[in-house]
């Protein structure tokens, strides 16, 4: 894909509109797939300004720092 889902676009707008909140996912079809890129996706994060993602445990996020 030639962009982040959503948008380079949309997650500056997010992270200026104060979004911290950033779930990750490859939306894998096959097991071989699962986790695609998304060592890629946190760097491109973080080139955006992000400095977290978060997972969630018992239906409370829990931050992780992304990768440089």
């Amino acid at each position: 894909m030639p962009d982040l889902t959503p948008s380079r676009q949309i997650l500056r707008l997010y992270r200026e509109l104060g979004g911290t909140i950033l779930t990750l996912g490859s939306d894998s079809h096959k097991k071989e797939h699962l986790g695609a890129r998304l060592a890629q996706t946190q760097r491109e994060l973080r080139r955006l300004g992000f400095t977290r993602f978060c997972t969630y445990e018992r239906m409370k996020p829990v931050f992780h720092p992304l990768l440089t």
